[in-house]
């Protein structure tokens, strides 16, 4: 699975990036509201959720078949979960449900593919 000791340092690395550029974002943002580059601030944990992406990446290409084939099986249902679950808040919105902040979408994603992992991988022990 995705558990090696490299594929935790580079991920656990990216993520501490991440919480950094999370911290000084939010920070740098609500010191210089009218700031210039708010943008370019506002979009800096960006970079290192890209690290985060590619530790996977480069960990899933490492994987035996039977650990890939459980993992595409996990992205695909987690992919069906997200996309009908967004699907279909989508129209309750158009009837004055809330909405939900599009940044939540990944986080889901992230969530139904490691327990949909789980499940799946329970079928080969």
């Amino acid at each position: 699975m995705l558990n090696t000791k490299e594929y935790y340092k580079e991920f656990g690395f990216s993520m501490l990036l991440y919480l950094i550029a999370i911290f000084f974002s939010v920070y740098y943002l609500k010191s210089n509201p009218d700031s210039s580059i708010k943008v370019l601030v506002t979009l800096l944990p960006v970079i290192p959720a890209i690290l985060c992406a590619l530790a996977v990446i480069r960990a899933l290409q490492k994987l035996d078949e039977l650990q890939l084939k459980i993992q595409i099986l996990s992205l695909s249902i987690s992919f069906m979960i997200v996309g009908l679950a967004t699907f279909t808040y989508g129209f309750l919105e158009n009837i004055g449900y809330p909405h939900i902040p599009y940044v939540w979408i990944f986080p889901f994603m992230i969530a139904t593919w490691g327990i949909s992992s789980k499940i799946i991988s329970r079928q080969y022990n």
